[in-house]
This record gives structure tokens, sequence and C-alpha cells, in this order.
């Protein structure tokens, strides 16, 4: 019986001994830094749902990756949206400006997913991710379901009304948080400045690029459009499709608005339609979308003259978009020859 003792005291301290072993192993090894952690969904469950008035909780998923990370959380009488803001890519101040913006939108009754508000009456979560602080909000589930290239007339038109009742509602929006302006500097010099480092070694192409920038710039002054509403004021920024589910009715309820700022109307216009040409949707189904925002708000003879030239501008920056991505959402090896030649043909044709 000793012996047995002995023998199992004996395995404790070996046990005790590994643990100590396996700890210094652990340590001894190169700490690596982290671009971008995938955040573990029961985790958000026990240390950010918690704080949110929603109850049994059946599931949360990541849903998508993207410029952020989309999980679908899911109760037994509802579903939510939880978006985790990717490092680097929208700072506190600009993504309070996209809260407090769809919060009020919701509150003047226009069919958007908005802010769920915490129990202790907040819009945000800051967790302490590997790579450093992110922010995490909830949002409503929109209702129906997305149609994509699928996208008819009816709904065309119907969500053309949509962005034009946004528009009039936000010129009564005030906000003390700040967002980038979707000006010529952001959709042109910065998106440049992202596609350049990637294609030095396609000087041709990249000089043919900046002469396009430079005669978009050139264009849009002398439109001379204005700096006040209805023609100026804060856009969505990327109204299309995909970004609006519709009901069975069509009626169509709009989200993602990480997009948003102050702008000239007529680019999210052109923002849809440059998405829709993409998509290969029917020119007879992109002129519906027009007509549904004229006949709420008519557009003047120089914004509709600046729409063409806005579809350019939202090409390009989409192209910044997503070079500015490149090493964390995007691996560099997405960015090939083809790449780039896909989206000059398109720029040319556009």
């Amino acid at each position: 019986m000793n012996h047995l003792k002995s023998k199992i005291q004996n395995l404790k301290f070996l046990s005790t001994i590994d643990v100590i072993n396996s700890s210094y192993d652990f340590m001894s090894q190169l700490l690596i830094s982290v671009i971008h952690s995938i955040l573990d969904s029961e985790a958000l469950i026990d240390t950010v749902l918690r704080h949110y008035p929603i109850s049994d909780i059946r599931n949360c998923k990541l849903y998508k990756r993207g410029l952020n990370d989309t999980y679908l959380v899911e109760t037994d009488q509802q579903r939510y949206i939880l978006r985790v803001y990717r490092r680097g890519w929208r700072n506190k101040q600009e993504i309070d400006f996209e809260l407090e913006l769809l919060a009020f939108l919701h509150e003047q009754k226009q069919s958007v997913a908005y802010p769920i508000v915490r129990k202790d009456g907040v819009l945000t979560t800051e967790i302490a991710a590997p790579e450093g602080t992110r922010y995490v909000a909830v949002f409503s589930y929109a209702a129906g379901h997305a149609v994509n290239e699928k996208l008819d007339g009816i709904q065309s038109y119907r969500l053309g009304e949509a962005l034009a009742k946004i528009h009039q509602t936000l010129d009564k929006f005030k906000s003390s948080f700040t967002r980038p302006a979707l000006k010529s500097e952001y959709l042109l010099d910065w998106s440049l400045e992202a596609i350049a480092p990637l294609y030095q070694h396609r000087k041709r192409d990249m000089n043919y690029l900046q002469k396009q920038v430079d005669k978009i710039k050139k264009q849009l002054e002398e439109f001379k459009l204005p700096l006040l509403a209805p023609a100026y004021g804060i856009c969505v920024g990327d109204v299309h499709s995909g970004n609006a589910h519709f009901t069975e009715h069509n009626e169509p309820t709009l989200f993602d608005f990480d997009q948003c700022g102050y702008g000239w109307r007529a680019f999210d216009i052109a923002k849809f339609l440059h998405v829709a040409i993409r998509m290969k949707i029917d020119v007879s189904v992109r002129n519906s979308f027009l007509e549904g925002y004229q006949s709420i708000r008519k557009l003047s003879e120089n914004e509709l003259s600046s729409i063409p030239v806005f579809i350019k501008a939202a090409h390009i920056w989409v192209m910044g978009i997503n070079t500015n991505a490149v090493g964390d959402v995007l691996p560099y090896g997405w960015f090939t020859e083809e790449w780039i030649d896909e989206r000059l043909a398109m720029l040319k044709s556009l």
C-alpha cells in the first residue's frame, strides 16, 4: 500500500513538472502580432450580447467577412445582426456618426436596420481583440431578403423612392461626430494612393488612372454643384440591391451605412448605378431607380449630367477600398494582373 501511495505522489509531482515545463515552452516561443482576428461566436454571446436587451439567444454565427465582420444572432423570436468593426478601418467618431444617424432615421420612421441600444443606453461595446481595440454594434434584422442581380423594376423604383426620402430626412440631422466627406480627395486621391503601390510596375496604367482622376475632378468642378441641401448632404454611400431586403410586397429596408458621409446626392445615385452595372442589371431596371428617386425629389440638370461622372468616381473608389484592405481582409494574391485589367476595362467602358 505504501509503495502504491509513493507511485501516486511521484505521478502528481511529474504532472506538476510537465505543466511548468509546458508553460515555460509556451512563454519561450516568439509572440507574433495579429492583424485581423475572428472572434469566437460563443464568446460574443457571453461577453457582448449580455449587455443588450436580447434574451433566449439560440446561436450567434459568423455570417459574412468583409470590411467588417458580420454575425447573425438568432433568438426564439427574432434575429439580429452583430457587427465587429475592423480595427483601422473606422475610428470611434466615425462609428458613432453612423449609429447616431441610423437611430435618427429609425425615429423618423424610415425603413432602415437600426442599432440596438445596450441596457446602459450606449450603442457600442468596446472589446480588447488580439490586434487591439475593436468596436461592436448590434442591429435589427431587416425584414425580407436580398435580391441582388434579380432586382426588378418595381423593387428598383421603390429603392429609389426610399433613398430620396432618406436624403430628405437627413437634411434635418445634426451630429457632433465626424465622418470623411465623399468628395474628390477621398473618392479619388485616397483611392489612387491605395491602388498605386500594388501596381507600380504598370506605369502606363497608373498614368492612365491618374489622368482619369484629374479629368473627373475637372468635370465635377465644371458642374458647380452647390454645397447646400438638397443637392449636398449626408449620403448613404453604398445603396444597392444587395444592401437592402425586400418584403413580399416589395417594401425595402436598407442596411449597411458603413460608407456614409457628407457628399453630393448625385453620387449616391451613381453608386447604385455602378453596382447595378457590375451586376449586369438591365438598363430599364436601373432607370426605374432614378424614376423612383425623382418621384420624391427632382434632380437639377447639372445633377443629372454629373451622374455618369460620379459613376466613374464610384468605380475608382471601390478599387481604392479593395486595395486599402490588402494584407488584412484581402490577401496580396487577390490583386493579380487580371484584377487590374478587368477594372481598367470597366472604367474605360463607363
